[in-house]
């Protein structure tokens, strides 16, 4: 859960709890936000498989850009994936059920003209002289008129009286599937009978109203902060490692205001976003005049040159998506290099069936490393390697680490979990206990880093340092749920750290990079800050 709803004015903290050590190992979350085909919009899913996105997201007849991202995730042996869908519209798809000479009316939960539903009817059980109640079924089907069920709610003995604890509005209030989309008529509804039987049961579909669904527009995308919707149902994760946002089909770029509201929320949660290629990166030098031209930068935004082509499902060679294979790739990395080795500027490479549509020289991967854009150049039929590694900084920083992908990801990857695994401090008091709890442990878990030579130096002192004291929290002893500390690790150079200043306050955390520094330097800082 996120550490603040300010605009509720409720706080809620869900990170480690006192006493317990920041975690070393697991994975971080990747999310995806982006159009799908069909199910929950501007909620936040946990996905294991190819086979979990279909059965929530997914409908044979449309191959969507977020269901490829999500099977090469899981091909290459991505896990801990959550899923974002955004939708162009509210318009929603209708059951309509015979009651007497009314209906009743059942409105999907999910909009959109693909979520495909339908509702049986029954009177087994029900007391002869209870003519206001009846069983409903409803199922969620993979797609029209199949036999393959993806979800099914049964409610026995559901009601039509509203002053009954079982009045149908109430217990639908609760469902996945449907809502009441109408007021409940005063006879129950008929029984559905299967056509050509007497009494077998049968169900009644959507209307197939034939909606207009148009692509979700840049704003759809981000949503909106307030109401948690878009890229920002991701507001209330922890430890939210890469996002990857999607357009509405392959090779239509992210339009500005996406791109720039995605990088301004991951910056602040320490995440990276990666960025399909537009489609108009035709060559090299089409991405060297590009981002020549182009005002956006960030450490945080990752993103590459070719695209891929794949067959489709008439044989021809498409522009896809490889974005499901570099998040999958980069976590893969870390996992396989030991706890977040990343230190290395080595290949990293995909496993997949997709071809670059443009072959790069040793030369070209130059160049474009130079603006801030990785290669992907194809190693064999099944393997392409991404190098470069870079972020879209592109140019020199006060710290000197940003541009470097693979350093800047272990950089925000313990800026996140000092971050995440410090929340408790939110239900205590600014004061020296407080202090050396948190001193004993952020050490603890740098120490361990340390243990495991992914951090510089001999010894801790050179690789690490913490202060939390009355110098860092002048004015703030004795305060509720406020206290600042300043933590610098060595990633390089044993004794020079990188500095960052933690300030936690109102259930907020804002973290401030103070460059590189001496030991001495940083302490002094502490004492200043």
């Amino acid at each position: 859960m996120s550490e603040d709803t300010s605009n509720s004015g409720i706080y809620l903290v869900d990170g480690s709890a006192r006493g317990l050590p920041i975690p070393v190992d697991g994975d971080s979350l990747t999310a995806f936000v982006g159009p799908a085909p069909r199910g929950p919009v501007d909620h936040a899913v946990e996905i294991g498989s190819a086979e979990e996105f279909l059965r929530t997201f997914g409908t044979p007849e449309r191959h969507c850009h977020m269901e490829f991202a999500i099977r090469q995730f899981f091909a290459n042996g991505g896990r801990n994936a959550v899923v974002v869908r955004v939708c162009g519209t509210n318009a929603r798809n209708r059951i309509h059920l015979k009651a007497g000479e009314g209906e009743l009316i059942l409105q999907a939960r999910n909009p959109g003209p693909l979520e495909y539903l339908r509702a049986s009817v029954d009177y087994d059980g029900i007391d002869i002289e209870n003519n206001r109640a009846f069983n409903l079924v409803i199922q969620r089907l993979r797609s029209p008129g199949s036999a393959w069920i993806d979800e099914q709610e049964y409610y026995r003995g559901v009601s039509i009286d509203p002053g009954s604890r079982d009045y149908i509005g109430y217990l639908l209030s609760q469902s996945d599937l449907v809502t009441l989309g109408a007021r409940a008529p005063e006879m129950r509804p008929d029984e559905t009978i299967k056509s050509c039987t007497a009494k077998q049961a049968g169900y009644v579909e959507i209307t197939g109203e034939h909606m207009h669904s148009p692509p979700p527009s840049d704003y759809d995308l981000i949503g909106s902060a307030a109401q948690g919707t878009g890229l920002n149902a991701l507001e209330f994760l922890l430890d939210i490692g890469q996002v990857v946002l999607l357009s509405d089909s392959e090779g239509v770029a992210l339009g500005p205001v996406a791109l720039l509201a995605a990088d301004r929320f991951c910056r602040k949660h320490q995440s990276m976003l990666i960025i399909d290629p537009p489609a108009r990166w035709e060559k090299v030098d089409d991405v060297l005049s590009d981002q020549d031209r182009s005002g956006f930068s960030s450490p945080n935004a990752i993103s590459w040159f070719p695209g891929v082509r794949v067959r489709n499902h008439q044989g021809e060679r498409i522009v896809t998506t490889a974005a499901g294979s570099v998040a999958a790739a980069l976590v893969a990395s870390d996992r396989n290099d030991g706890v977040l080795q990343l230190h290395s500027e080595g290949p990293v490479m995909l496993r997949s069936g997709t071809r670059p549509a443009v072959a790069l020289d040793e030369h070209d991967v130059q160049r474009l490393a130079r603006v801030g854009v990785n290669s992907l150049v194809r190693r064999s039929a099944l393997h392409l390697q991404l190098s470069g590694n870079v972020t879209q900084a592109r140019y020199g920083n006060i710290s000197g680490f940003r541009n470097e992908l693979q350093m800047h990801r272990q950089v925000l990857y313990i800026l996140r979990r000092i971050r995440s695994g410090t929340r408790w401090t939110f239900f205590n008091h600014s004061n020296p206990d407080t202090w050396q709890e948190l001193r004993d442990q952020i050490s603890e878990f740098l120490a361990e880093l340390h243990a495991r030579s992914v951090l510089a130096g001999d010894s801790v002192a050179d690789a690490f340092f913490v202060k939390c004291d009355s110098d860092t929290n002048k004015g703030l002893q004795g305060e509720a749920g406020q206290v600042v500390f300043v933590v610098g690790f060595a990633l390089r150079v044993p004794g020079e750290f990188l500095t960052f200043r933690f300030q936690r306050l109102d259930g907020k955390c804002r973290i401030a990079e103070t460059a590189w520094q001496t030991r001495h330097e940083a302490l002094e800082l502490g004492r200043t800050g």
